[in-house]
């Protein structure tokens, strides 16, 4: 039997898309899909969407010193500092990010998944690489509350 993790999202997107349901969420502790279908005038429907799914860091951050944080990887995926391919970075060394102001996009299983701040910070280093892969807890930025 597949457990959740291991569950195929085509596969997943294929059964949703033959049901006759209009949403359908599935969350397992490495990430949640979430499939819903527009409906346009008198119950037409059109073809399911994958909505892009925010997610935040939910263990507490690791202490690296008496100043500084690390905010870790919340997921298993593609690490990208920007929205876009030609849109400028959401963070730089030094910006400063409000609460739930996004640090980067996580690409896990072609669903975009952002990585809200769980309070205001300012970034004193970015760890990962972009448009590399990261694993669950790897460390991404290094920051300062604020």
């Amino acid at each position: 039997m597949d457990t959740i993790d291991n569950l195929d999202i085509d596969h997943l997107i294929s059964l949703f898309d033959a049901s006759t349901l209009s949403e359908f969420e599935l969350t397992s502790s490495r990430y949640t899909v979430k499939l819903k279908r527009e409906v346009h005038g008198e119950g037409r429907t059109v073809a399911p969407i994958a909505a892009p799914q925010t997610t935040k860091r939910v263990e507490p951050p690791k202490q690296e010193g008496p100043a500084t944080e690390v905010i870790t990887s919340p997921i298993v995926g593609t690490f990208y500092l920007t929205p876009a391919p030609d849109a400028p970075p959401y963070v730089t060394v030094g910006t400063k990010v409000h609460e739930n102001g996004v640090l980067c996009t996580i690409e896990a299983m072609k669903l975009m998944n952002q990585l809200e701040a769980e309070y205001a910070c300012e970034v004193v280093e970015i760890l990962a690489k972009p448009e590399q892969m990261v694993e669950f807890g790897q460390p991404l930025f290094k920051v300062k509350r604020i």
